[in-house]
């Protein structure tokens, strides 16, 4: 068996967290953001495994990367573009029928003398992002309306801070821009907006971190992990108090301790600020991570699961024990960062 850091994507999971959020808005169609590979667990077989549950509203950044969910899904699925058209790609959407979000005043009059196409339009509720402005209803909404828009969105700020007024204040705006295209559906959630109340639903959701078992779900919603991160133990050993671990002797050890060393380190995505931090699972049982992470290693401290302890082992750092959200914040950082930074040389398996 391969000594590779692997990835065992549970596309089981990731269905059922999907139809898990698709249950908090029932009046409302569950798409599935998909961008950046499948926030790293693969696009084609995560959107091929939603696409069976039901799903049938897709999101990418990208055109390259809605061009290939074109070829993986077939013409069924509406592809949404999240980061929008270029002059030069205009027909490439209409050949493949995707669908332009447009969000400057540029993509409106591109989009307006392009090919026949569809495209939603993508308003800033005020994050500052990307999004039309507003007050372009004041002045071109006979224009806007006379692209046939099949979405109006826009995106929450601060959804992940359930009592952080901009939420009610993006929802107030969005009303707004919602009731000057009565006729057209409206999306404004994003996975932790999903969490915010029916108010948020509107026509159309958008999971992501949320399907690959990310977020903090309120009590009562069962998210499962997407993923099971997991390497293989090289060698143990004995090492005594006092004694260093790692790059720099960051970590001295208060006491004598059984060390593993495990093939995975920063070169996998197993970021360096999770030094001294992260905690992995062999078996069930907390083993943290001593010293630095190096480039393709790292070590654990196995003391208390000596009898587990054996080259060859397999060692959790992303799962079932190893929460997601957990772990990025010991090493600083967000679940997001850790999903899309496992690297080509962590082995993807599907399950």
């Amino acid at each position: 068996m391969s000594q590779l850091p692997r990835a065992t994507i549970h596309l089981s999971n990731i269905v059922a967290n999907w139809r898990a959020l698709d249950g908090l808005h029932p009046g409302a169609t569950t798409s599935a953001v998909v961008k950046a590979d499948g926030y790293g667990l693969g696009a084609g077989p995560v959107s091929r495994a939603l696409m069976r549950a039901g799903c049938s509203s897709f999101f990418v950044a990208y055109l390259e990367e809605g061009l290939a969910l074109r070829k993986t899904l077939g013409l069924g699925p509406r592809i949404f573009i999240l980061n929008g058209p270029t002059r030069k790609e205009m027909s490439a959407y209409v050949t493949a029928g995707l669908t332009a979000v447009l969000s400057s005043p540029d993509h409106v009059k591109a989009w307006a003398n392009a090919p026949k196409g569809t495209a939603a339009l993508h308003f800033d509720t005020g994050m500052n992002r990307l999004g039309l402005k507003p007050s372009v209803l004041q002045t071109a909404l006979p224009a806007l309306h006379k692209l046939q828009p099949v979405l109006v969105m826009s995106h929450l700020a601060c959804a992940d801070e359930k009592a952080n007024p901009m939420n009610a204040a993006q929802r107030k705006a969005f009303d707004d821009i919602s009731a000057a295209f009565p006729d057209t559906p409206a999306s404004l959630a994003n996975s932790d907006g999903c969490y915010l109340g029916k108010a948020f639903g509107y026509d159309l959701i958008r999971p992501g971190l949320a399907l690959y078992g990310g977020t903090h779900p309120p009590k009562g919603l069962r998210i499962n992990a997407g993923l099971t991160l997991d390497a293989a133990i090289l060698s143990v050993f004995d090492a005594e108090m006092g004694e260093k671990v790692g790059y720099g002797a960051t970590h001295t050890l208060a006491q004598d301790t059984v060390l593993a060393t495990v093939g995975i380190g920063y070169a996998d995505g197993l970021l360096r600020g999770g030094a001294n931090a992260l905690i992995a699972y062999l078996d069930g049982i907390a083993c943290p991570v001593l010293g630095r992470i190096s480039m393709d290693l790292v070590t654990i401290d196995v003391s208390k699961a000596q009898d587990k302890a054996k080259a060859g082992a397999r060692v959790e750092f992303i799962g079932e024990h190893a929460k997601l959200e957990d772990q990025a914040a010991r090493a600083g950082t967000l679940g997001y960062e850790l999903l899309t930074g496992l690297s080509n040389r962590v082995e993807r398996v599907y399950a």
